[in-house]
């Protein structure tokens, strides 16, 4: 119906495995509890810069909620040996994966997110006590979307998330990357890193000093 929302977020290979479970049958289970549709790209596809899935949720902002909570209840319980730790521009903020969430928003939906002179997101930041940085816009046109990373303590971030939530169900174009494989996706992209790098893999070809500076 007119009420659903799509919310598209990156999940740890491991959790992935225990949201799907065997044979798909623990999804279909959460898919029938809470209504929503959810669909996962496939075993090493991942987003473009990271070692992580992308899961789209369908459904009501009360059913996206319900299986986000499931998802993050996951993440917590199977530690991702490969993620790495978030910190902001300064190395201040140190935060395990299982405290923050990703969340990928077409472009048109980030600015709504950010809000006029950033006041949405000062908003969130405010009122939910977690930290949100948004990845910077791609300069390649290929991926027209951002990653918003949500940092902080459970309830912090659940309620970043509803915000972040309402603003994707005002966002007529919030629907318009219902995509979950990146596999075509080349070159620059946002990465996933809360420092918001648009590059995928600046440190395998140039030196970052040289990658990041600005020409």
């Amino acid at each position: 119906g007119n009420n659903n929302v799509h919310f598209k977020i990156l999940v740890p290979s491991l959790a992935a495995g225990a949201i799907i479970g065997k044979g798909g049958e623990t999804i279909a289970q959460l898919q029938r509890e809470s209504t929503a549709r959810i669909k996962m790209s496939k075993a090493n596809d991942y987003y473009p810069g990271t070692t992580e899935r992308v899961c789209l949720i369908t459904g009501t902002v009360e059913a996206i909620s319900f299986v986000h909570d499931f998802i993050v209840d996951r993440i917590a319980e199977k530690p991702d040996p490969n993620s790495r730790v978030a910190t902001d521009h300064d190395n201040k903020l140190i935060a395990e994966r299982d405290k923050q969430v990703k969340i990928l928003v077409p472009n048109s939906t980030a600015g709504m997110i950010i809000g006029k002179g950033g006041a949405f997101i000062k908003q969130i930041k405010e009122e939910s006590a977690a930290y949100v940085q948004i990845s910077q816009k791609a300069k390649d046109t290929q991926l027209a979307e951002r990653c918003i990373t949500v940092i902080g303590e459970h309830e912090h971030n659940k309620k970043a998330v509803t915000m972040i939530l309402q603003k994707i169900g005002e966002d007529p174009q919030s629907s318009s990357c219902p995509n979950v494989s990146y596999a075509d996706i080349q070159g620059p992209v946002a990465n996933f890193n809360p420092t918001g790098s648009p590059y995928a893999n600046a440190a395998t070809s140039a030196s970052p000093t040289n990658s990041f500076t600005s020409g």
